[in-house]
C-alpha cells in the first residue's frame, strides 16, 4: 500500500511502499444485547411485586473491541541525518538504516521496539536509509464495554429509562503508540501514555436517566 508521504528516492519508488501508517491489520469488534429472565414477560419473576420492580426487566449490553496495533514508521531527524542526500529538504521522511529485522527483542514498557535494529545512514553516504515504511507494530487495543438498563412504567404513556454505561469494564492497559525516532533513544519505543479513543482509555462510569413521554 501507498504510504503518501513525498518521495525520498524518485529513482526507488518502491521503497516508498509499505503498510499504510495507523491502519490495523486485525480489528473485531463485537456489540451484543442480553434480556435478563427476570421480571413481567420473562422466565422467572413474572408474577409482579417488588422482586419484579427491583431485579425484573434489566438488559446488558455489551461492545467488545480488540484489535492489533498501528503500522508505524522508523525515522531519524533532520539533525541526526549524516547521509548528505538534503531529504529533510524536500519534505520526506527520513529513515535511518535497518540492522537487524528483530524489532521486538528484549520487549518492555521501556522500549517496546528494539532500537539496537536501527542505526544512522552512515557519514556522506548519498542514499536514503533502508528502513521500510510501516514496518513496527504498536501496541494493540483489547476494550470490554458494559451497559445495564431498565425502562420503568409509570403511565400508559410515561416510561423512564435508567441506564449505567461502564468503558474500558476490566480497566486494561491499552497504551498509545510509542515514538519512534531513533536519535531520541530516551523516548524510542517507550509506552508513555495511554491511548484515549475507540472507549481504551482509562475505565469510565456514568448513570443516566431519561423520561419519554
Amino acid at each position: 500500500m501507498n504510504y503518501g508521504i513525498p518521495v525520498a528516492d524518485r529513482f526507488n519508488i518502491g521503497q516508498n511502499y509499505g503498510n499504510v501508517e495507523g491502519t490495523r491489520r486485525h480489528r473485531m469488534l463485537l456489540t451484543a444485547m442480553y434480556q435478563l429472565p427476570f421480571g413481567a414477560g420473562r422466565t422467572w419473576m413474572n408474577r409482579g411485586g417488588w422482586k419484579d420492580v427491583v431485579l425484573g426487566g434489566w438488559d446488558l449490553t455489551n461492545v467488545t473491541l480488540l484489535q492489533t496495533g498501528p503500522w508505524q514508521t522508523p525515522s531519524i531527524s533532520a539533525a541526526a541525518d549524516q547521509s548528505n542526500t538534503n531529504v529533510a529538504n524536500r519534505g520526506a521522511v527520513i529513515r535511518p538504516d535497518m540492522v537487524s529485522k528483530d524489532f521486538y527483542a528484549g520487549q518492555s514498557r521501556a522500549q517496546y521496539f528494539n532500537l539496537a535494529a536501527f542505526a544512522p545512514t552512515p557519514v556522506g553516504a548519498g542514499r536514503f536509509g533502508n528502513a521500510g515504511v510501516g514496518i513496527l507494530q504498536g501496541p494493540g487495543t483489547a476494550a470490554v464495554s458494559l451497559g445495564v438498563a431498565k425502562v420503568f412504567p409509570i403511565t400508559e404513556r410515561v416510561h423512564a429509562r435508567f441506564e449505567s454505561t461502564f468503558t474500558n469494564l476490566l480497566n486494561h492497559t491499552n497504551f498509545a503508540p510509542p515514538a519512534t525516532v531513533v536519535d531520541s533513544p530516551s523516548t524510542f519505543g517507550a509506552l508513555i501514555g495511554p491511548q484515549t479513543a475507540e472507549n481504551a482509555g482509562n475505565r469510565t462510569g456514568q448513570l443516566a436517566l431519561r423520561v419519554d413521554f
